[in-house]
């Protein structure tokens, strides 16, 4: 359904009924567990158990093992016919009481265009797009199950407009009350108080009649210029502007998101300006905060959430579902290292809450079903017998990565690099590109880490102007080139344990990712064991600027984004009539 931005989206082809279904053996008896509870599963649930199952029996898997696994799917894909609710936790200073699991508002929009700009889609017509009645049921699924943080942003496109719309239309229906739900959104910082207070106003314009948005966000805030910005306290900076919102009743909790390097988002933190802080700290990394320049406390943001939680700050861990090593499509070789027994969505999360120490974690739900393996996460943490098997799973992980990584290069390889707005690092993401090549030696995370290394390949960069000039220009949600062949990094990796293997490093992950490479994730031993999402996001999941636009100027006929498909319901429907027959 993404398919190139040009391409005229055609409908993909039904996957056929996979051999484990077939299997004179186990299939009868995996076709008798699917029967008895199969009038409770959504039709990406049932896509997604049988997925799961034929990957295992790929991996011949013993047949009471199979079965045991099938079990686990069926009670995770029927979860949201429980009772079970969702726990919740002090959200730090805040004093709110926030569910462990956020619904994120980055995939249940109809388009990634801004609602302000000329080219989008009217309001009329959006809350008439078949993505609104999506995320109203999505809606009552959250709320059903106890999730009841809901957080956007402006530049979500028009995620807020109908956040807000759906959130307000269930309150007229008497469904839900105010006081039933957190409500967050984010505006990027501005130079000036007018500007923000601009596009503030923008934000409260849907808002406003919820009478508070419970916690605002400075979003993206990851540029040294704009932590100037933020932590200014000059009347007109933003700061205060947001000060004399909270005053007003507007705003009751004041906190920031970041992309930024670790030495950025420690300031931020340090500042004791804020409540809460929205940072990427997952169990394969940190993101663009990957790597750190003092090396204490671990590398990327270790030490942020460690800060954060001394400051009695609520932690929110950005998408550790998506950005934590896209889980839904877990290679084979990280799929067989965390075993049948917890599916990688459940390990991303548990490791969330209970190594890491964050409070809530987002996932940007686009389809009811995503909802599964998320809730299914918070009965196993609220059970709390599983520190057993994570930590085996860990053991496992951790001498993968010391058997292709090396053990100094587990212990030192990612410290003592500078971020990219050092102008020794010729504004490369050394961290960042570092963390790519890791992701795929020791875990065959190919096709996350491509999506990772690809924003660093778009990054512009205009010769004729000076380093100043070029990182002004840089996206905030994006910092940092990819690998630059022929520029000296001496004295960017002057205190690291061996510049020449992180040169080495860097040259191999681009050589794999340039724009000719032949290779192929076979070659590097990164296949996808199998794929959780029945269908696209509708406002794509793997967006281009030219394929946004042509997406609303086409009404989706070419571009980007998605939307539940005929293949998809067909498949569901040929698996339903399989194991009746």
């Amino acid at each position: 359904a993404t398919g190139a931005y040009f391409a005229l989206k055609k409908p993909e082809e039904v996957e056929e009924i996979p051999a484990v279904l077939k299997d004179a053996i186990v299939g009868p008896k995996i076709s008798e567990l699917l029967l008895a509870d199969v009038d409770k599963m959504t039709e990406e649930g049932i896509i997604k158990i049988v997925r799961q199952l034929q990957f295992w029996y790929s991996e011949s898997l013993p047949e009471k093992e199979l079965l045991e696994v099938a079990k686990r799917l069926i009670r995770t894909a029927t979860i949201c016919h429980s009772d079970f609710k969702v726990p919740t936790v002090r959200y730090g200073k805040t004093e709110l009481q926030m569910p462990i699991v956020t619904c994120g508002g980055m995939r249940l929009q109809r388009t990634w265009i801004p609602d302000n700009m000329p080219i989008a889609p009217s309001k009329k017509s959006t809350l008439n797009h078949p993505s609104q009645e999506n995320l109203l049921n999505m809606l009552r699924v959250c709320f059903k199950m106890g999730i009841t943080h809901f957080e956007t942003a402006r530049f979500y496109g028009t995620s807020e407009m109908q956040l807000s719309d759906a959130l307000w239309k269930l309150m007229e229906m008497g469904e839900i009350k105010r006081e039933d739900f957190i409500l967050q959104t984010k505006v990027p910082a501005k130079e000036t108080r007018a500007e923000f207070e601009q596009s503030f106003a923008l934000s409260w314009a849907h808002l406003e009649r919820f009478k508070y948005i419970d916690l605002f966000a400075f979003h993206c805030v990851s540029k040294k210029e704009q932590l100037k910005w933020v932590l200014s306290d000059e009347k007109d900076a933003c700061f205060a502007a947001v000060l004399d919102m909270q005053k007003e009743g507007k705003i009751k909790h004041i906190g920031f998101s970041t992309h930024g390097s670790a030495e950025n988002i420690l300031q931020m933190i340090n500042s004791e300006k804020f409540s809460f802080v929205n940072l990427h700290y997952h169990y394969f990394g940190s993101y663009h905060a990957e790597g750190t320049t003092n090396g204490k406390g671990g590398h990327g943001n270790a030490e942020a959430v460690k800060r954060a939680l001394q400051l009695d700050m609520g932690v929110f861990n950005i998408s550790p579902v998506d950005k934590g090593g896209m889980l839904y499509r877990p290679s084979k070789v990280l799929a067989r290292l965390i075993g049948p027994g917890m599916s990688p969505v459940c390990f991303g999360n548990l490791t969330s809450w209970k190594l890491q120490g964050h409070h809530t974690v987002s996932v940007g739900f686009a389809r009811p079903a995503d909802f599964e393996e998320s809730v299914m996460s918070a009965v196993i943490f609220a059970k709390g017998d599983y520190e057993a098997e994570l930590k085996k799973i860990d053991e496992r992980l951790q001498a993968q990565k010391s058997e292709k990584l090396g053990k100094e290069w587990v212990d030192k390889g990612m410290l003592n690099i500078p971020s990219c707005e050092s102008e020794d690092t010729h504004a490369v993401g050394i961290g960042h590109v570092l963390w790519t090549h890791s992701v795929i030696k020791a875990f065959g995370m190919y096709d996350f880490a491509k999506a990772r290394y690809d924003n660093l390949v778009s990054t512009t960069w205009n010769k004729k102007k000076t380093f100043e000039e070029n990182m002004k220009k840089m996206p905030a949600g994006n910092m940092g080139r990819s690998y630059i062949e022929g520029e000296d990094y001496s004295k960017a990796l002057a205190n690291h344990y061996d510049p020449d293997l992180v040169i080495s490093k860097m040259k191999e992950v681009d050589s794999w990712f340039s724009k000719n490479s032949k290779v192929t994730p076979i070659d590097l031993d990164s296949e996808a064991a199998y794929d959780l999402r029945g269908w696209n996001s509708f406002p794509g999941d793997n967006p281009t600027l030219p394929g946004v636009v042509l997406q609303v100027l086409t009404f989706g006929v070419f571009g980007c984004g998605g939307g539940p498909t005929k293949s998809c319901s067909d498949f569901a429907k040929a698996i339903n009539a399989f194991i009746v027959k």
